[in-house]
């Protein structure tokens, strides 16, 4: 019998715990990078609908101002930053670290707003669906434009 309920619990963890798709560390970088070029044609094209379609069903927004934790506020988010003039976006990410479902990333971005460049840093969380990865989080903010001299 004791065998019999070992083995029923341990078929009920076996298929209760999540299944996660093995990637390795130059799967991380690779899969950030080509999420960032993804992420940047979308917001260089404006698509909106792409652009929160890169959020998990539960990811965060955590760019200047309140942090957003649905789609309908990330949504506005972006067609307010779209209605400044939002366009020419760049990344340069400078690590990403895998650890089971999840990747961090940080490195740095340039955009247009108002006609103008301004660059900043960004902090992100990522969590992998299939082999592609949608934002848990995306973190970032404007660095200050050097000192007039």
């Amino acid at each position: 019998m004791l065998k019999t309920l070992s083995a029923a619990a341990l078929g009920l963890v076996l298929f209760a715990a999540p299944s996660f798709a093995a990637h390795d560390q130059a799967d991380a970088k690779k899969a950030v990078e080509t999420f960032a070029e993804n992420y940047a044609k979308a917001f260089n094209a404006k698509d909106v609908t792409a652009i929160v379609a890169m959020f998990a069903s539960d990811g965060v927004e955590a760019g200047p101002g309140p942090i957003l934790t649905n789609r309908d506020d990330i949504e506005k988010r972006f067609k307010a930053i779209f209605a400044m003039g939002g366009s020419d976006l760049h990344f340069d990410i400078k690590q990403a670290q895998a650890e089971g479902n999840i990747v961090f990333a940080v490195g740095t971005f340039t955009v247009k707003l108002n006609g103008n460049t301004i660059g900043g840093n960004i902090t992100n969380v990522y969590e992998w669906d299939g082999d592609a990865l949608k934002y848990r989080v995306h973190g970032y903010n404007f660095t200050p434009p050097p000192a007039q001299r």
